[in-house]
């Protein structure tokens, strides 16, 4: 069965980027979200009412990922954590839909389980503004600053006290990809020490 390792952060924060470098730099296997297959993304900024839909489905995507992933032997880098859901559901969804989310997300949790660790890239909320604007998704670019910024804090705050994994935060502001960073290779000495 493998073993799941999150790689986490704000929308921004580089997670799909490092998950790809570590995976061929460590030679594991890895899984990466798929945003642009939630056929409710792009509504969903805009502000229609889809928030429901958007987090049902996105749940129920990353079980998907999970339970392949669980089929792997070894250890897998995932550029998201199946309780970033859960967080995403509390910001969004009233009291009556976070309650039908909550069922499912019970259901999908007592299956796959959560991640053994989450590395979590802290970025600064400029920093990721700024990233958020370089990499150009237009749902993304044209959404509320405001929406990110309560989205980051919501969610390092539940990695920083409720979360079911080991966590290690990481000052990502100045993560680059290549071997010599410092930050770097503190990630990669953790994920070493695990497999």
């Amino acid at each position: 069965m493998g073993r799941i390792v999150s790689i986490e952060g704000c929308i921004g924060a580089g997670k799909t980027s490092l998950v790809n470098f570590l995976s061929e730099e460590l030679g594991t296997e890895k899984i990466v979200e798929h945003t642009y297959q939630n056929p409710f993304i792009d509504e969903f900024y805009q502000g229609g009412n889809v928030k429901l839909e958007t987090e049902l489905t996105f749940l129920l995507q990353h079980y998907s990922l999970l339970k392949t992933a669980g089929e792997t032997a070894g250890l897998v880098l995932a550029d998201f954590s199946i309780e970033k859901d859960l967080v995403f559901a509390r910001l969004n969804l009233t009291q009556n839909e976070l309650r039908i989310f909550r069922n499912l997300y019970d259901f999908v949790i007592d299956s796959v389980g959560t991640q053994e660790l989450t590395i979590f890239l802290d970025v600064p909320i400029l920093g990721l503004i700024e990233r958020i604007r370089l990499r150009g998704r237009p749902h993304e670019v044209n959404a509320d600053p405001a929406y990110f910024r309560n989205y980051s804090e919501q969610l390092k705050s539940y990695f920083m006290n409720d979360s079911k994994a080991e966590v290690f935060i990481v000052d990502a502001k100045d993560l680059e990809l290549n071997l010599t960073n410092v930050r770097l290779i503190q990630i990669r000495g953790i994920l070493q020490q695990i497999i």
